[in-house]
């Protein structure tokens, strides 16, 4: 063998023993040289720091142990002899001796079978072992502050009172907001049945003081009963026509036994009033006691008729009807439509009713102030108060609406007020004039008493002209206005 190859040979040799000598840094397979068991110099002649525990160490790496464990560190004696020493502190602290100090079992070598084998849990690789009670017992108690520096054995143990912290609400123990609740839209029924309903209460409660001769109590009764009874009549298409129609019967058949009472007693104030408009004359205490006379008896007279009435069998059948929910009533199934389609549309209609009426009357002619000639005869009185109930019953149609479509519904039925209102002076003027004038021709009556009526009749009959001029001042202006009745729903 030549020198060349026995110096190769060397070299070679060399370097599988040294674990890295010479210029090249070639690595043997074999792996008692990959643990880093032996040591050996560099190509430099310097002691290979690897194989002596150095820090600096660049040579060969060991073999990988289990995921998460490093060698030499986490499981080799190092780690063995850095617990020895925290138990020996720890037992120094306590005053007693190293082998009362119960150390945790060493860890397998993460190399070995038992190692790859068991298997770990997330407790047992992180939490340490517990003390014994002897131990705990004589453990100083931790600070409320976990960064502070540990107590010295001489400080007093000081017991700080405990700081809860509130509760806070986790994400399933908070309440979800608030969802809007959705209503089914309001059906036509539903308007109808509420003011229905508002208006048999009124009924209702002016009976007793019907009886006790309350202020106003009868008429109030009979605008209930009204208004009730137009409100079928607007709305027929929504109920059955037998139940409504013998409800209206009823109520008609009560307002009419409330009537006398009422238009006596509106009738006797109104001309008690004009009496004091004329000139004093010879007869006018004989007049005055004559209208006096026939106005009580028909006050009383009605009264009694009231009353008899409200203490009827029939009455109260009224009466239990009426607070009924229902009302007795049998519903359409247009009554299911939505309400802003069908009673705007209903209450048009009667608006346009009323529309036909006012234009049948001479308007041209009442529309001058003190036109000649006075309308005297009363001919024509009758279609004046025809167009007095239709427009009664165009003012309960707004009345019906305002509270489902607020502000419009409400302006016109302001406006109606006025024009039946107007209307209402002319049918009490023209009663009174036809009362006056039938005292005038009684033959107990003559001479300057007769007289003296007859200048209150010409009152009154100027007071019916005056209600006309009223009405066709107010009516056209809001003529204007019936179009937007179909419009409120919208």
């Amino acid at each position: 063998m030549g020198r060349s190859e026995r110096q190769v040979k060397d070299g070679t040799d060399s370097a599988e023993t040294t674990g890295g000598a010479g210029t090249g840094d070639t690595r043997s397979p074999r792996k008692s040289d990959r643990t880093g068991r032996s040591g050996g110099t560099d190509g430099n002649g310097k002691t290979d720091k690897a194989a002596t525990g150095g820090k600096d160490s660049k040579g060969p790496k060991g073999p990988k142990g289990p995921k998460g464990a490093k060698p030499g560190k986490a499981d080799g004696a190092g780690s063995t002899e850095k617990r020895r020493r925290t138990a020996k502190k720890a037992a120094e602290a306590l005053s007693v001796s190293p082998d009362a100090a119960e150390a945790p079992a060493a860890l397998p070598s993460p190399g070995t079978p038992a190692a790859l084998d068991t298997p770990k849990t997330p407790d047992d690789s992180a939490a340490p072992s517990a003390p014994t009670p002897e131990v705990a017992a004589r453990l100083p108690r931790p600070r409320s502050d976990p960064d502070a520096p540990p107590r010295a054995d001489t400080e007093p143990a000081i017991a700080e009172p405990a700081v809860t912290e509130p509760a806070v609400a986790g994400p399933a123990a908070v309440e979800p907001p608030f969802a809007p609740v959705s209503f089914p839209p309001r059906t036509a029924g539903d308007v109808l049945l509420d003011h229905l309903r508002a208006e048999a209460a009124e009924f209702l409660a002016q009976a007793p003081r019907v009886r006790e001769g309350g202020e106003d109590a009868a008429h109030r009764m009979r605008v209930a009963a009204r208004r009730m009874r137009s409100a079928l009549r607007t709305c027929k298409s929504l109920v059955e026509p037998g139940p409504a129609q013998a409800l209206s019967l009823e109520l008609r058949w009560a307002a009419d036994s409330l009537a006398g009472e009422r238009d006596n007693e509106v009738l006797l104030e109104r001309l008690l009033a004009a009496f004091e408009t004329l000139p004093a004359r010879s007869g006018t205490p004989r007049a005055r006691a004559a209208v006096e006379r026939r106005l009580r008896g028909g006050l009383a007279s009605g009264h009694t008729t009231a009353l008899r009435a409200i203490d009827s069998p029939d009455f109260g059948t009224l009466g239990e009807q009426l607070s009924e929910p229902g009302l007795g009533l049998e519903f359409t199934r247009q009554a299911a439509r939505p309400a802003a389609k069908t009673v705007p549309r209903l209450a048009a209609k009667a608006f346009r009713t009323l529309a036909t009426g006012a234009e049948a009357l001479p308007l041209a002619h009442a529309a001058v102030a003190y036109n000649t000639p006075v309308p005297l005869s009363g001919e024509d009185d009758e279609a004046w108060h025809r167009v007095r109930i239709l427009g009664k019953r165009a003012r309960y149609a707004a009345d019906l609406c305002a509270p489902e479509f607020g502000a419009s519904a409400k302006s016109l039925a302001k406006r109606m007020k006025a024009v039946t209102e107007s209307l209402g002076t002319h049918q009490d003027a023209a009663l009174a004039a036809e009362v006056v004038r039938e005292l005038a021709l009684s033959p107990r009556l003559g001479g300057a008493a007769a007289f003296v009526l007859g200048e209150l009749y010409t009152v009154q009959r100027f007071a019916v002209a005056e209600a006309r001029f009223t009405f066709a001042s107010v009516w056209p202006p809001l003529r204007d206005r019936l179009d937007e009745v179909e419009l409120w729903g919208s």
